[in-house]
């Protein structure tokens, strides 16, 4: 048995996190973007290594300096027609882009394939190693166990991400039934997002479907990480490009969120004569008024004052015309309401009740 080695944290020397992609992918760990299919997962990908090839600008504003090498793992996209063609509308450097297959141009499988992985990784020297879809490249009987078996070989990608000192990125599908956090979306283990630090999330806007969002589920060693608006758009050769449109005001949780159903008119209707009602009666054609200068048909009102069981009350005074006011039996009744609140029978005791 190997002797254990126990150190006080006085001698262990601090060291500040390296990142890749500041405050979204840190070297030397693994990170996880989860989405549905067409969200444009791999599209992200495929931006973020063209960007880092040229030592362009990265997504949320800043250089990435140097350029860098991306390795691409990818076992849902062939790299003559599709892979390729994106990386040349994202404006690549194709020489730092390079896809990594088995021998006979099948995908890798983990862990028999580590070994090969970490010397390619040695010889290359990547600092962003993409994985798409990570439960593609995991042998159905391991996807089918348990967490911590599934944590045993992401252990090993990180052993490789701290070697090499780059980013490990796995893509990752959602399951089909949803849940309330975006944490749990991702299909399979929770293994996978237990061993990322950064967990990302690739969504639909909720009230603008044509805009995509980049947020953040899981960060072990960032507070406050904004999210990401981006689009898809045609490139020079028919590719689609992401577009990003910088900082979007929502979180990863309300992405998940489905927009509450447009009101009809009549909903529409009613919620306005309720509130009109909700400090005392009012005359009938002022009501009427008002609603015409808001955009509500008259039909419309006459229909709301129903659904709201509104009741109607007349005055009849000794000098010009009669008064007809409508109010809320529900609402309070203010002290300088134009007439006496009209007294009304209890309502019916439930039969069910009284048995």
């Amino acid at each position: 048995m190997a002797d254990l080695v126990a150190e006080p944290l006085s001698r262990i020397q601090p060291q500040a996190i390296r990142w890749l992609w500041e405050p979204y992918l840190p070297r030397g760990k693994l990170a996880l973007l989860d989405g549905d299919p067409g969200v444009g997962k791999s599209l992200i990908t495929i931006d973020l290594a063209a960007r880092l090839s040229r030592g362009g600008e990265l997504p949320s504003g800043q250089p990435a300096g140097r350029p860098h090498t991306t390795l691409l793992l990818d076992a849902e996209d062939a790299a003559a027609d599709t892979t390729r063609p994106r990386a040349e509308a994202a404006d690549a450097d194709l020489e730092r882009v390079i896809t990594v297959t088995g021998q006979r141009g099948d995908p890798l499988q983990f862990p028999r394939d580590l070994d090969g992985l970490a010397k390619l990784v040695h010889h290359h020297k990547p600092d962003l190693i993409v994985i798409d879809p990570i439960v593609a490249f995991l042998p159905a009987s391991l996807v089918a166990t348990s967490d911590q078996c599934i944590r045993r070989v992401l252990s090993l990608l990180q052993t490789i991400a701290e070697h090499s000192d780059c980013a490990i990125l796995m893509n990752r599908h959602l399951r089909k039934a949803g849940a309330a956090k975006a944490l749990y979306r991702g299909s399979g283990s929770i293994g996978f997002i237990g061993a990322a630090r950064t967990g990302l999330f690739a969504s639909r806007h909720p009230s603008e479907p044509d805009l995509g969002v980049l947020a953040v589920t899981k960060s072990n060693i960032a507070a406050d990480v904004p999210s990401l608006g981006y689009r898809l758009k045609p490139g020079p050769n028919g590719q689609a490009v992401v577009e990003w449109t910088g900082p979007v005001s929502i979180s990863a949780n309300e992405l998940g969120e489905k927009p509450e159903a447009e009101l009809r008119p009549r909903d529409r209707a009613s919620c306005w004569l309720q509130e009109q009602l909700a400090a005392g009666p009012l005359p009938a054609a002022e009501l009427y008024l008002r609603a015409a200068e808001t955009g509500i048909p008259e039909r419309t009102l006459r229909r709301a004052k129903q659904d709201l069981r509104l009741a109607a009350h007349t005055i009849h005074p000794s000098i010009g015309p009669r008064v007809t006011y409508w109010y809320d039996r529900e609402a309070p009744w203010p002290k300088n309401a134009p007439f006496k609140k009209p007294f009304e029978l209890p309502p019916l005791p439930d039969l069910n009740e009284l048995i």
